[in-house]
């Protein structure tokens, strides 16, 4: 390629890698006073609740959560049978001790009508319970929180951990443990409001009838709920609202409101949007816990109730992301540094190749759903920029090699690329399935660092036998002693006398 061209390929490049770094890693404010603030890809990457630290530009903590334990109906905690044993009447108490059974050592107890078939737990409760985990768990992952988990404690409880950066979390344990039939009212007050969905006209028909979709939206700075009627449930709130003045719509989840609608006028649209004092992430979580109510709700679903909230701090210290970043940052620097001493001007393709690699990490990191930004991430995205290094170096030595027996640069650089080319590509491809495959073998604790392993070892790879060999093909035609500029030496020759 003439200098000419590889000017304007490396003008272009510089230009889209410095936009790109801006983009990825660089927060600043758009105006002078500070109001608005452009952040980056980094710093609205989810992070892992164990990583303690501040969003870039924020003062907001990012790190630690809130948990509860969720005891559906028939099941309370060792507190609070002691707390209602000791409430109650001295008359009563035997009759408290004999509705409940202990069960792991005391922990929980179980009331022996709801739950239990004689002395086991009925299998009717453990299907139903079941269902309402799963439930749990679908409405998580709907909701995309990093760090955020569901887990069965003592056999028969849930117990839920949200995110600190969750700023509904308060809210959304109650919502969250809502279980059962999706059904809505209309009427003057809650107490004799009437069911209109499902429809009371002899149809046996579900809410999924009326109802095809629950969603949320942001717009403009104003959320909502938004319910996608079908005709028959658009005909169904008409027909409810028709002449009404100073009414409401209350939308039920096991016979109790989650939210409610004003209504003024007859409503007749296909699509209802409730807002109100609903931010993004409220609007999301009502949407969600309606929505999979719509899809799966009966009336036989347990309910929950929420145990006491305790608030954890970040697992690895309240510091740990400002930490990351600064180790991440020396290292990375450090190997910049080396390929500069030795490898001169030709560092600068190294520079421009891993930059390359670290924009592409960042980007997948924040696009992939369940990828998050911490301990587990780094080091995977850390890993990668190791053996990225580690193969440029070992193709600049082979280039080294083949240039110090005589070749010109152009045939070192193909001769030395093609020596290496398998050992770099299997090394590449065996770390990248050895994560994919831990991942898949659902390795829970690794499956966040395997992922992004496997996908730091396709880039790494990529970067070190495509990009970089690109960049130095493009910057080579600026260089008038193209040893110099690699800092390569031929191989000296002593001659007979």
């Amino acid at each position: 390629m003439g200098k000419v061209k590889s000017a304007i390929v490396l003008t272009l490049i510089t230009i889209v890698i410095a936009v790109l770094c801006v983009v990825c890693f660089v927060p600043f404010p758009c105006d002078g006073n500070g109001l608005n603030y452009f952040n980056s890809i980094l710093g609205i990457a989810e992070k892992d609740a164990d990583l303690g630290g501040y969003l870039i530009g924020e003062t907001e903590y990012v790190g630690g959560g809130y948990s509860a334990v969720l005891y559906p109906e028939g099941v309370i905690s060792g507190r609070d049978y002691e707390n209602d044993l000791a409430a109650a009447a001295e008359d009563e108490k035997e009759e408290f001790e004999a509705d409940y059974q202990a069960y792991a050592d005391g922990a929980i107890y179980l009331e022996k009508e709801t739950v239990l078939d004689g002395e086991n737990v009925s299998e009717s409760f453990k299907e139903d319970f079941s269902r309402a985990v799963s439930v749990l768990e679908e409405r998580l992952e709907r909701l995309h929180l990093p760090g955020a988990s569901v887990r069965v404690v003592n056999d028969y409880t849930v117990g839920v951990f949200l995110p600190a950066s969750y700023y509904v979390a308060g809210a959304a344990f109650d919502h969250l443990g809502r279980m059962g039939e999706l059904t809505v009212s209309f009427g003057s007050d809650e107490a004799s409001a009437e069911t209109i969905i499902p429809a009371q006209r002899g149809t046996e028909q579900p809410a999924s009838y009326y109802i095809k979709k629950i969603s949320s939206r942001t717009a403009s700075g104003v959320s909502y709920v938004i319910l996608d009627m079908t005709d028959e449930g658009r005909e169904a709130i008409a027909e409810a609202t028709e002449g009404a003045t100073s009414s409401y719509i209350y939308f039920n989840i096991g016979g109790e409101p989650l939210i409610t609608l004003s209504v003024s006028e007859q409503i007749d649209q296909s699509s209802l949007y409730i807002s109100g004092s609903y931010d993004e992430d409220s609007s999301l979580l009502v949407a969600t816990v309606l929505d999979t109510a719509l899809s799966s709700g009966t009336e036989q679903d347990l309910t929950f109730s929420v145990g006491e909230i305790s608030e954890e701090r970040a697992g690895y210290g309240s510091n740990a992301l400002t930490m990351l970043y600064i180790a991440l940052g020396v290292l990375l620097a450090g190997s910049a540094v080396f390929f500069f001493v030795r490898y001169g001007r030709l560092g600068f393709a190294h520079l421009y190749t891993l930059l390359v690699y670290l924009i592409a990490m960042t980007l997948c990191i924040w696009s992939i759903d369940f990828l998050t930004l911490g301990v587990g991430s780094v080091l995977a995205v850390l890993f990668g920029a190791v053996a990225l290094s580690v193969s440029e170096a070992a193709a600049y030595e082979y280039v080294r090699k083949e240039f110090a027996a005589g070749k010109t640069m152009t045939f070192a650089v193909k001769s030395g690329y093609k020596k290496c080319f398998w050992h770099i590509f299997d090394a590449h491809i065996v770390l990248a399935a050895l994560g994919f495959i831990t991942y898949f073998i659902a390795l829970t604790e690794l499956s966040v660092f395997a992922f992004t392993l496997g996908i730091g070892m396709f880039f790494s790879g990529l970067c070190a036998l495509a990009v970089g060999r690109f960049l130095w093909y493009i910057m080579m035609p600026f260089a008038k002693d193209k040893a110099k500029f690699c800092r390569f030496k031929r191989e000296e020759v002593e001659e007979d006398d």
